[in-house]
């Protein structure tokens, strides 16, 4: 799959021999990559190109070195790396340990049904335009729709003996639509992705993802706005993702606890309702037919991506960890170690996050029934996340009044907010039920770098939370 990769990585490895390091891993990549993005009707960004190169990491004498570059000048990465190792060794603080992980040999590729590069620029340029175009009404006074694909074709190779050749496609759509009246400004968005091929426009089309944000911001602009104030809610399956990655998620990660954290000291700790497991699946490749964007098969360590129980009936039991920090915590590693591109070193980072009902799982309508009077809030995206205060700001398109159990009237989007182990701890019902996982995929951003992420899990109920 990478073009020279056996022959470049004998090389390094005969060099990096000489070196008498403790450990070594390399990535060779040469994966391809197109962005599209149009506004109002024009298109304002076209790239298509390949991202190709070599990423070294070593670990010599209880520190890090990192270097990366074009894979011909394979001995200047291999410098570079022994210098910021150097470099590293005088500002080492404490030693730097792995755990230890079986050796794995593995070549995959990704399932496409409709590949990627069988499909023209120009057509996927139209079909951008045609998510364009579905947001068209003269209130709408502005409409954004973009176009994201990457098919990463990686070779992975450690001094252990682990060696995995994969290729894996992604593909993800987005749209906004910004709808004005008077002085009113409300924001509509939708999108959807998979992890495969362009066979994801026949689950759901372009045209259908143009008309969803159209549609939220034109209902959003007519409706009223909700009161400020503390409301028992019942959150719905995109909005569990977000909380469980951004708020709780993030809070989890090893490399991050390790110095700071709403999370750090509590290991084997009560952090949570009862009812709650929280769970970071990299192992979950499917759900309703859906390939899952955040299905890892291995990290960028070679660790099996797996089902992980961050917090199992409201007890920490892990937290989410690459080799370095498993070491540190005495756990075993997750699976959570990834890099954007081998001009990135890996971190932890999270894969498919939702909250999983521990016990007594309820379905959609007992939920409603218990919260009795309240809101229901759907759809959330972007905000804001205080891992070390343990604070929280999430926006939310579409919030509906909660009366006598029954879903009634539609409120204009909103925000929420609270303090991460309070909601946790107030969560008083979850529906077992998984979600469409199209509506919670992205990239989320850490350190500079972007992951890919998603899954949409039940519907949770909360005892109460800062609406407005």
């Amino acid at each position: 799959m990478i073009y020279m990769s056996e022959d470049v990585i004998n090389k390094v490895l005969k060099v990096i021999e000489k070196e008498s390091v403790d450990y070594a891993d390399l990535r060779l990549e040469n994966s391809l990559m197109t962005q599209i993005r149009t506004v109002n009707g024009k298109v304002e960004q076209s790239t298509t190109g390949v991202e190709s190169g070599l990423g070294l990491r070593i670990l010599k004498d209880g520190a890090w070195g990192f270097s990366y570059g074009p894979i011909e000048e394979y001995i200047e990465v291999v410098k570079m790396a022994i210098q910021a190792n150097k470099l590293n060794l005088k500002h080492k603080k404490e030693e730097i340990k792995l755990v230890k992980i079986k050796v794995v040999e593995d070549k995959f590729e990704g399932e496409q049904k409709k590949k990627l590069e069988d499909v023209g620029f120009d057509e996927k340029i139209n079909m951008t335009l045609e998510a364009d175009k579905a947001q068209e009404d003269e209130r709408i006074k502005s409409r954004t729709s973009a176009f994201r694909e990457v098919l990463r074709r990686v070779h992975l190779v450690t001094t252990e003996g682990t060696n995995i050749e994969f290729q894996v496609p992604y593909v993800m759509m987005f749209a906004q639509s910004v709808a004005r009246e008077s002085d009113q400004t409300i924001e509509g968005r939708s999108r959807f992705g998979h992890l495969g091929g362009l066979e994801v426009v026949d689950i759901r089309s372009p045209q259908e993802m143009g008309e969803t944000a159209k549609e939220r911001a034109l209902e959003g602009l007519k409706a009223p706005k909700v009161k400020g104030g503390k409301y028992p809610v019942v959150l719905d399956g995109t909005i569990n993702h977000l909380f469980s990655h951004e708020a709780a998620g993030h809070s989890a990660e090893g490399d991050f606890v390790q110095t700071a954290g709403v999370l750090r000291g509590k290991l084997n700790k009560k952090v949570a309702s009862s009812l709650v497991n929280l769970i970071d699946d990299g192992s979950l490749i499917e759900t309703k037919g859906v390939r899952s964007f955040g299905y890892i098969k291995y990290d960028d360590e070679g660790v099996p991506g797996q089902k992980n129980f961050i917090i199992k009936d409201g007890i920490l039991e892990t937290y989410i960890t690459d080799r370095q920090s498993a070491d540190y915590f005495d756990l075993k590693p997750t699976g959570n170690s990834r890099a954007e591109a081998y001009n990135f070193p890996q971190i932890v980072r999270m894969t498919n996050t939702y909250i999983a009902p521990a016990k007594d799982a309820m379905n959609s309508d007992e939920l409603l029934e218990q919260v009795k009077n309240g809101f229901l809030l759907m759809q959330g995206g972007g905000g804001q996340v205080d891992p070390i205060k343990g604070t929280f700001n999430f926006g939310v398109a579409e919030l509906y009044e909660i009366k006598n159990g029954e879903i009634g009237q539609r409120f204009r989007p909103t925000t929420i907010a609270g303090n991460t182990l309070e909601t946790l701890n107030k969560i008083t019902g979850i529906s077992s039920e998984m979600g469409n996982p199209l509506d919670s995929i992205g990239f989320c951003g850490k350190d500079g770098q972007s992951a890919p992420v998603g899954v949409t899990a039940g519907w949770l109920a909360v005892k109460n939370i800062v609406v407005g």
